[in-house]
């Protein structure tokens, strides 16, 4: 009984262990450059990452839509599809980064050509508009 237990718990602990073995500043920089091979380890990454570096991969993500638009796109679709202890998925990665409002605009205009040039990319392109529109109008209140 004791080694069926052992048996069923081990590839828990394994899976922890390797967690803890993630290189993130290299996994983050290789899924901001649109590196393919980091872009593919992304669901092992969004499994294995507690809430800060979960928030840096999405912020990574976000770069990989100009770096590697495909690539970004197929990963967002994993990751929307499954279940993650800390990431949102699409809904964060394709949104106008609001909390650093003097990238807004940077970061609207080279994304949005990037995503009309797969057709992939509307899910994502919806997100970027609504946001978009919703910083301007909350930008317009703040002058009156």
């Amino acid at each position: 009984m004791k080694r069926l237990a052992l048996l069923l718990l081990l590839p828990f602990i394994v899976a922890t262990s390797a967690a803890g073995e993630v290189n993130w500043p290299d996994a983050l920089k290789g899924v901001a450059t649109g590196d393919q091979a980091w872009l593919n380890k992304t669901p092992e990454l969004a499994a294995a990452a507690d809430v800060k570096q979960a928030i840096k991969l999405e912020d990574a993500l976000s770069a990989a839509l100009t770096a590697n638009t495909t690539g970004a796109l197929d990963a967002l679709s994993v990751i929307d599809a499954g279940k993650w202890p800390h990431m949102l998925g699409t809904d964060i990665v394709c949104g106008v980064p609001v909390e650093a409002p003097a990238t807004v605009e940077d970061f609207y205009q080279r994304t949005r050509p990037a995503l009309l040039s797969t057709d992939k990319g509307a899910r994502c392109l919806w997100f970027l508009e609504a946001t978009y529109e919703e910083w301007k109008a909350d930008k317009a209140r703040q002058v009156k």
